[in-house]
């Protein structure tokens, strides 16, 4: 057993990774606080050649620092430096692209950077992203109409014919994106290191969370009106929300639907421009301002919704063949907020090429900054992540 030294100051956010870090890989070392200029300090100086923190000896020979000891554990060295009398064919697999997410934009990615022979790894919750929220999707291109399940089995296969790595259902609980090489962390303890990180973890839309909304998505209720509109020609169909999103599905269904109803918690927060388009519709909106979403009213299919005035609590129940749930998406970037820029939806901010400003970071999809979160400009957005990160390593020096 290599005898392990580490130098640290109180305070510093690499020291206690770096800790952290030998902690989770089960290797002992002996910790020596440092503060600037102190006599432990100037023996790290002497010993390592360098001022700054964290620093690690192994049998007093200078290892480096915190980014030093990730890239030679994604190397599989760091074993081989540690504990060279333990075996070391655990050592985990630098891969050239990690993705994380594989919707539309994080399936696109890995396609092409299979293509471009980079060594690919997905790693997502599942596969397809929102679209496993949706049952018929129109106007794909290929497609007029395509059953939702039948897509993202297309996607699936397609990456899978190019020997991409996939790991399906796990979830990512932290990454460190600084550095030449990017580590993530997976809820069972596995660590899993790229050269280069594509985030496409999408967003996630905001739920009612009331009884049947769970049990009929896909059978009458619907989080997309662009997507999934047209399935609703001649319908009654109730819209929940009172913001952007909500004013511009009233005014895809309105050409098509047969009747429309608009609930919403408070008076419209729709811009007065869509609020005017809506109010000069020739088909009249029945709006229910201040109301609450009750429950969906269903067993196979919606056929209601109960909603509750906010003002005397009494209950009301509209008879209806479609629900459309529209108050909003989240951006699934917890996770890099502290990192990376966002906007205040904490959309992930990128440029033309998908960087967002961390060297060998990309991002894509609408877990972005990007307008229009459809799933044929998740795609492209994947397709430019990909391809600007194989620029980035072949233009690394």
């Amino acid at each position: 057993m290599s005898r392990i030294r580490v130098y640290t100051v109180p305070g510093c956010p690499f020291c206690e990774r770096l800790k952290k870090f030998l902690k989770e890989k089960g290797i002992d070392f002996e910790e020596r606080e440092a503060p600037p200029y102190s006599e432990v300090w100037e023996e790290m100086v002497q010993k390592t050649g360098s001022g700054a923190v964290p620093q690690v000896l192994v049998d007093d020979k200078p290892l480096g620092g915190y980014l030093d000891v990730v890239f030679l554990e994604a190397s599989g060295k760091l074993y081989q430096l540690m504990k060279p009398d333990e075996k070391t064919e655990g050592a985990e697999e630098l891969f050239d692209v990690i993705i994380l997410g594989a919707g539309p934009a994080g399936l696109s990615a890995a396609i092409y950077t299979a293509r471009k022979l980079m060594k690919t790894l997905v790693i997502s919750k599942n596969i397809g992203g929102q679209i496993t929220w949706t049952f018929d999707i129109e106007n794909y291109p290929g497609f007029s109409q395509v059953n939702a399940a039948e897509l993202i089995e297309k996607f699936r296969s397609h990456v899978e014919r190019y020997g991409v790595t996939l790991e399906v259902g796990k979830e990512v609980i932290s990454a460190d994106l600084t550095g030449r090489v990017k580590r993530v962390v997976l809820e069972d303890g596995r660590s899993f290191y790229g050269k280069t990180l594509i985030i496409a973890t999408g967003s996630r839309h905001k739920v009612l969370n009331v009884p049947g909304e769970k049990e009929l998505v896909g059978r009458g209720l619907s989080y997309c009106s662009t997507c999934d509109a047209p399935l609703f020609a001649d319908s009654r169909v109730a819209v929940v929300g009172g913001g952007n999103s909500a004013l511009e599905a009233v005014l895809d269904l309105a050409p098509i639907a047969e009747k429309l109803y608009l609930i919403s918690l408070t008076p419209l927060t729709a811009d007065p421009l869509l609020q005017e388009k809506v109010k000069a519709l020739k088909k009249p909106v029945d709006m229910y301002l201040k109301y609450k979403t009750v429950r969906i009213i269903g067993d196979s299919e919606v056929r209601g919704i109960e909603i509750m005035s906010l003002d005397d609590g009494s209950t009301k129940v509209l008879d209806v063949d479609g629900v459309f749930v529209e108050i909003g998406l989240m951006p699934n970037s917890a996770l890099f907020v502290d990192v990376l820029a966002t906007n205040e939806r904490g959309e992930i901010i990128i440029d033309e090429q998908c960087r967002t400003g961390v060297a060998g970071v990309f991002a894509c999809g609408d877990v972005t900054h990007v307008p229009f979160k459809q799933i044929v400009v998740a795609a492209g957005e994947g397709a430019k992540a990909a391809l600007a990160a194989y620029h980035y390593l072949m233009n690394r020096r």
